[in-house]
């Protein structure tokens, strides 16, 4: 969780490019496995049905 936090501050990831992100960015460019970056997705969905 660390690492993935990591990366996402070197990647400057902000909230707006955070809503931004899907699985093949975070696997892709970011080199997170499928198992994190489908969580990490699922949270974003929710965090959208929230806007």
């Amino acid at each position: 969780c660390a690492s993935i936090a990591e990366e996402f501050r070197s990647q400057e990831i902000d909230g707006q490019a955070l809503l931004l992100l899907n699985e093949e960015h975070l696997m892709t460019n970011m080199n997170i496995k499928l198992g994190p970056a489908l969580k990490i997705c699922a949270k974003i969905n929710s965090l959208k049905e929230c806007e």
